[in-house]
């Protein structure tokens, strides 16, 4: 049961320092952690598959194009120079063609160099260069900012050149790929990090109020203040009549409209938030399971216990000691 309580942290834009608005919570939340960068020649015909995962993965097409198929989708995407996706939490697949078979990514890789040294000189600019990332995120349980993101996002290159920020850092990630230097470790991530926001910020623009999800919740005056309330203060005694009364709408519209936008009710998500931070104060405080309980907007340890062993299926205590392993 959640309470409200007399207690030392009620925000946890003070005890973690996070920025100020929501996206900018999720992803102080839920740290992107490792990252993966490679810039792949491709000589038709190649069909790549990458297993389901629960990360993210970036294509970037430098040179020729391809065919992009995720799990799930009846029709293959084709990607041209200069498009960028980016595949949440799906298994996926690079081809050349959308007939061309495909095989485990690394077997293709590895009989790549062979293939291309047979490739004539004249024929090296029909290649096809994918500029590839993938995001390590360091979350154990399902990760919360890929349940929000859509399963394909596809930015075609005008719609990159339209936002003056992504030519530039994509440019600066191609040369780490191609000649990664001193510090290579340290910026390949940050640039990744950058990378995502920028990605997010470019596919929201383009959706409709009511389309894109919980992102496009976001551009909802009232669902984003509602969300930006329970971000503010998760330890509150939120209940669907409170926040309806802030945000000024009537229950049922706001309950409704919450639902709609976000996908899923109201309380729902403030339970999904909570077991979020939760995981974060177990992973990166030393926070006794009772000091974590009143921030997060419990009676008791053995209350928060019950909800965060229902959501990511072990106790707190052993998710603990996984992460300091």
């Amino acid at each position: 049961m959640a309470v409200a309580h007399a207690c030392p942290i009620v925000s946890l834009r003070d005890t973690n320092h996070l920025m100020r608005d929501v996206l900018s919570d999720v992803l102080a939340v839920t740290r992107l952690g490792a990252t993966v960068l490679a810039q792949a020649e491709l000589v038709a015909p190649f069909g790549l598959a990458v297993d389901p995962m629960s990360e993210a993965a970036i294509h970037i097409v430098q040179r020729g194009m391809c065919w992009l198929r995720a799990q799930g989708d009846r029709r293959p995407t084709r990607l041209s120079q200069g498009d960028l996706v980016m595949v949440c939490g799906a298994g996926h697949a690079i081809m050349d063609s959308p007939s061309t078979p495909v095989l485990p990514y690394a077997e293709v890789l590895r009989n790549m160099p062979r293939r291309l040294e047979k490739l004539p000189a004249h024929r090296r600019d029909e290649t096809t260069v994918v500029l590839c990332g993938k995001y390590l995120f360091e979350h154990r349980g399902p990760h919360p900012l890929i349940s929000l993101l859509p399963t394909v996002i596809h930015l075609r290159a005008h719609e990159t050149e339209r936002h003056p920020q992504l030519p530039p850092l994509l440019s600066l990630l191609r040369m780490e790929a191609m000649q990664p230097g001193s510090g290579s470790e340290l910026v390949v991530p940050r640039l990744m990090d950058t990378l995502l926001i920028f990605v997010v910020r470019a596919w929201l623009e383009g959706q409709p109020v009511g389309a894109g999800g919980w992102f496009g919740a976001l551009r909802d005056p009232a669902i984003a203040r509602a969300l930006s309330l329970i971000h503010e203060t998760p330890s509150d005694p939120w209940q669907v009549e409170s926040l309806a009364k802030r945000v000024g709408q009537s229950r049922a519209t706001f309950s409704r409209r919450f639902h709609e936008l976000v996908g899923e009710p109201p309380l729902a998500y403030v339970t999904r938030w909570r077991m979020c931070l939760a995981a974060k104060l177990l992973s990166d405080s030393s926070r006794s399971l009772e000091e974590i309980a009143c921030v997060v907007g419990y009676e008791s340890a053995a209350a928060l216990s019950k909800a965060f062993k229902r959501q990511y299926r072990v106790a707190p205590a052993h998710f603990r000691e996984r992460g300091s392993s």
